[in-house]
């Protein structure tokens, strides 16, 4: 399913029927047809125009990667932006740049599934929040830095697994509280003096707190999965949800199964990413907006309900099988409308077929998708080299958009302390200290760094991206026992982990 899940990369191109540049997860030399969003969900074409008939001599999926080839495909996956050019996976937002699998956010950057946000930068999974940097896995924060797990904190940075505090610093575990810097109490005079000294605003002296907080974080006692409010489920970062196994990243979930990154769904199997009112869904991605009855579809919304391997079908397309772009249409196969009577005789025949060509029940194949595998999310969480993606019949794509050796300046040339950076840093080229990529830093961003007194990132976002991501535990579970009480627990904490790890209970009386 990820090698189908353009997430990163977009390249700047012209639309297939309106002829306007725009930028597209689809580069110019690609062999589909693109349409600028807006003019993809226009009424000036039909995607019934382009059915085919079920030819049974022939495996699906042949016929699938057929259609696949005709149809025009959705160059953003973007929905009500405004202002919002380089982003895709994202929805009602405005003035956002590089936001990923995100909504209803504004005037925010490089973000990674953020949600009703406002002047953030450089987060993941971070909600209801104003004025934060760097943080992950922070919910309803006030101008917080450098933080993760944190609920209702501000003022602060540096500060792990904390919640309702405010004006401290590099500080675990802790609970309404206000004035301390690494975990020690101060009054409000020493706790200005103590941060005065601090100067976070350079980059030395950043990196020195950053090192000073690691340390700190590592006696940090661990609570075995971080969730609220839940019944019966297994997993780990999982909130309101109820009677779900082997679940990552859901909220307001209940009888899931094997499912990450969704919201509000119920009945649902084998599914990533997206959900709200999303019911009997089984192996699907990306699909989500009040719809049901989803086998094997990519890329569904809005109202949809009985699908069958499609892809981009949206606005209540219902009862279809092997379509693409299909909007509030029914009862269609490989995008050719039947009657309902045809259809329901069809489908039938069409499981018996695929049966013997040994392709029910499988998802789509990778080689079918319109993407090189290193172009998509698979390269983040499963990658390949070239020789073993290409052996196993997988696009590779050599000349992705990025430049390296193209800096105009370099870091020993650029200012430590961002009050010294002046305006001219938006016209230079610099280069990440890390993979030597090449990048801008935008007028919007400069003005966010003065603000909030934050260095220049010296990384690239794409390895800013890399690492927010390993910061947070993978999406396995290993079997150990309470640090505290040695009841057996499931854990995404790897018992060779040095981190002290407590069952939910130990946690909640240590902490509490």
């Amino acid at each position: 399913m990820l090698a189908w899940r353009m997430e990163w990369t977009l390249y700047p191109r012209k639309c297939n029927l309106t002829g306007q540049d725009m930028l597209a997860q689809f580069p110019p030399d690609s062999p589909y047809t693109v349409y600028h969003h807006e003019a993809w969900y226009g009424n000036t074409w039909n995607g019934t125009d382009y059915g085919q008939d079920y030819d049974f001599s022939r495996p699906f999926f042949e016929q699938f990667g057929e259609l696949l080839k005709k149809v025009p495909l959705l160059g953003q996956n973007v929905l009500a932006v405004q202002n919002c050019e380089y982003l895709t996976q994202c929805g009602y937002s405005r003035n956002c740049y590089f936001t990923i699998e995100a909504d209803h956010n504004q005037d925010s950057m490089f973000g990674y599934r953020i949600f009703y946000n406002k002047n953030i930068v450089d987060c993941l999974e971070v909600v209801k929040s104003e004025r934060c940097y760097e943080c992950i896995d922070c919910e309803n924060c006030f101008q917080l830095q450098y933080s993760q797990l944190c609920v209702q904190c501000s003022d602060s940075a540096f500060l792990y697994d904390c919640r309702s505090c405010s004006n401290c610093f590099g500080c675990t575990g802790l609970r309404k509280k206000q004035f301390c810097i690494f975990n020690q109490q101060l009054t409000q005079e020493e706790y200005k003096q103590r941060l005065a000294s601090l100067n976070t605003s350079s980059f030395q002296h950043l990196q020195a707190a950053s090192a000073q907080f690691e340390q700190l974080k590592l006696a940090q006692i661990r609570k075995a999965m971080i969730g609220q409010q839940n019944e019966n489920v297994q997993g780990n970062y999982i909130f309101e949800s109820k009677d779900s196994s082997d679940c990552f990243n859901i909220r307001g979930c209940r009888d899931c199964h094997h499912c990450q990154v969704i919201r509000d769904a119920k009945d649902c199997q084998d599914y990533f990413v997206f959900g709200d009112k999303a019911e009997k869904i089984f192996y699907s991605q990306c699909c989500g907006d009040s719809i049901q009855n989803l086998r094997y579809c990519l890329d569904c919304f809005s109202g949809c309900f009985d699908l069958t391997y499609c892809y981009q079908c949206m606005q209540t397309a219902s009862h279809c099988f092997g379509c693409v772009g299909v909007k509030k249409e029914e009862y269609c196969i490989l995008n050719k409308k039947y009657s309902k009577e045809d259809y329901e005789q069809m489908i039938p025949k069409i499981m018996d077929h695929m049966k013997q060509t040994e392709e029910w029940g499988q998802f789509f194949p990778s080689y079918l998708s319109p993407y090189a595998y290193n172009e998509t999310a698979a390269q983040d969480y499963f990658p390949l080299t070239k020789d073993q993606a290409t052996s196993l019949g997988l696009r590779w794509k050599d000349d992705l958009p990025f430049t390296v050796g193209k800096e105009t300046l370099t870091w020993d040339q650029v200012p430590e302390d961002i009050t010294q950076v002046d305006d001219s840093i938006c016209d230079a080229v610099l280069a990440c200290t890390i993979t030597g990529k090449n990048y801008r830093i935008t007028k919007q961003e400069l003005l966010f760094y003065r603000a909030m007194k934050i260095p220049l990132p010296r990384i690239h976002l794409h390895e800013r991206h890399r690492r927010r991501m390993e910061r947070r535990n993978p999406r396995h579970l290993w079997d150990r026992q309470c640090a505290k009480c040695s009841t057996a627990i499931q854990t995404t904490y790897d018992p060779e982990r040095p981190e002290r790890v407590y069952c939910e209970e130990c946690y909640l009386e240590t902490v509490y």
